[in-house]
This record gives structure tokens, sequence and C-alpha cells, in this order.
């Protein structure tokens, strides 16, 4: 949120406390990391998700600001 922030990245911030991702099983095997999830927001119905142009134009933006830091 900070480098989105600083970086004037369009962004917005949502918590999904029951999503499964990857990092989950990775915490279950005992891996001791921090994860976030970086990604466009969709709006899914009926099976179909759907987002925009700018939402995976600033995920690409961040993330690869993100790698560039790494």
């Amino acid at each position: 949120m900070k480098l989105a922030k600083e970086q004037r990245v369009d962004h917005s911030v949502d918590i999904y406390p029951h999503y499964g991702s990857d990092v989950g099983a990775a915490w279950r095997a005992g891996m001791d990391c921090r994860a976030a999830l970086i990604g466009p927001g969709v709006h899914a119905s009926h099976g179909m998700e759907r987002t925009h142009l700018d939402g995976l134009n600033a995920t690409m933006d961040l993330a690869s600001l993100y790698l560039e830091l790494a």
C-alpha cells in the first residue's frame, strides 16, 4: 500500500478472510514467510470474471515497482 501511494499507482485494498492461495499451502507446510496477493479488481458473476484494462495496467505497474526493490 505504501509503495502504491508513494508512486501514485491507482489501488484499493480488500481483505478476503475466506480466500485461499498457494501461500496458504506453504504456511501449512511450515514455511515462515510474509505474503500478499496483488492483482486487478474483478467482478465475478455466474462463473465469469471481468476486469478493466486500467486495473491490469496498475497491477503490472505495482508488480514492476515491487520487483525493482527486490
